[in-house]
């Protein structure tokens, strides 16, 4: 089973120097290769091969391009894997067309699948021809390190995500049984809403942080383009961002953790939210893009996984906050309504409960039509 950690480096000037040259000439050969790989398609009609492009690096870096033997050689190779797994991922239709890296990027990274080392108790982590790099090593791993990533933030911060093998495999999941299933309803009025009564409130963290925000940004836009002092506002901007981006994945974490290690589930239920639609709405589109859904979804997924435990989806189109136990379908329901009675049982209903009791019972139903196409 393959586990990430990710570490946070405090290298010194020298060492950004060598981290600066590594980013560098990692996105150079990126781009040198897709602008080749599409030439190639242009004239001849066929596409060049990941080897093919190797060799050709290979023969430029002892001529024309002597500098990239400046950096670690497993780096510049694993930008042009990088490049191959891009090219497939949009032969597939899961991702669009490859595009070119630029330094302005927010986030800048490379590789190094190879020669890593991690001193826990000094706190050091040594990369090839980068040693001794200061590193807040919060918790240790077991098994061999098999790639390495090393990123820089808009912030300024540099962290590493190291992935492992551990040698151990994935749990088998549990048999999925309703009395053990549990529907959650993400929104934004409470962050989400458990099919048993359980609420988790939104904490807003993008909007309480609005008015830093806006008086930063009304600095940066003051400032002379290309100065040190536009630059430095620049950085200000970034750290609020930074800031809030941790908040976030600090609550996102925590409340998987309470739903996932909770004894009593065994399976959990989730909407298929259409994100990218609701993201038109000029309204609630920075609402949305605050609670970020999809990313609390995925980290439920893979501590779902390690825990052996089930993940299930209800159709988007499925009346979920809008159908009574009854079978009576509420289709004049308005968002603004939280509370509403059904005119045939005359029962009132919470929208956010009934909603994640809604998605259980249509996730289930949609795990039941499956199985019984494929038998």
């Amino acid at each position: 089973m393959n586990k990430a950690y990710k570490y946070r480096l405090y290298p010194n000037k020298e060492q950004e120097v060598l981290f600066a040259k590594h980013f560098g000439h990692a996105r150079h050969v990126y781009n040198w290769a897709l602008a080749t790989k599409k030439a190639h398609f242009e004239e001849h009609g066929k596409s060049l091969s990941r080897f093919e492009l190797q060799k050709q690096m290979v023969v430029s870096k002892k001529t024309t391009k002597v500098w990239l033997a400046e950096v670690n050689s497993q780096t510049l190779l694993a930008a042009l894997a990088n490049l191959d797994v891009a090219f497939r991922n949009f032969c597939r239709k899961n991702a669009g067309y490859p595009r070119f890296k630029s330094k302005k990027d927010s986030c800048q990274s490379f590789q190094c699948p190879q020669n890593v080392f991690v001193d826990r108790a000094k706190g050091i982590i040594t990369l090839p021809k980068i040693k001794g790099i200061k590193a807040k090593i919060h918790r240790s791993f077991e098994g061999s390190i098999k790639t390495c990533t090393i990123s820089k933030t808009a912030a300024g911060h540099y962290y590493i995500a190291i992935l492992v093998e551990d040698g151990k495999s994935l749990p088998e999941t549990a048999d999925i049984d309703p009395s053990s299933t549990i529907g959650i309803d993400v929104g934004l009025t409470n962050f989400l809403v458990l099919s048993d009564g359980r609420k988790e409130g939104n904490l807003r963290f993008l909007g309480k942080s609005l008015r830093n925000l806006r008086k930063r940004n009304r600095q940066l836009a003051r400032c002379k383009k290309g100065s040190s002092n536009r630059t430095k506002k620049k950085l200000n901007v970034a750290k609020v961002h930074d800031q809030i981006t941790k908040q976030r994945r600090f609550f996102h974490q925590n409340i998987a953790n309470k739903i996932v290690n909770d004894i009593q589930v065994d399976t959990i239920a989730f909407e298929n939210l259409n994100i990218k639609g609701m993201m038109k709405n000029k309204k609630l589109a920075r609402h949305i893009a605050d609670v970020s859904w999809a990313s609390f979804v995925n980290i439920v997924q893979y501590k779902a996984a390690w825990a052996g435990k089930n993940i299930i989806f209800c159709s988007r189109f499925a009346p979920s906050s809008k159908a009574c136990s009854c079978g009576e379908i509420n289709s004049k329901l308005k968002l603004s309504e939280r509370q509403w009675q059904c005119n045939a049982c005359l029962v009132s209903h919470d929208r956010d409960i009934l909603a994640a009791n809604n998605i259980k019972a249509f996730a289930l139903q949609n795990l039941d039509s499956q199985l019984a196409t494929m038998r």
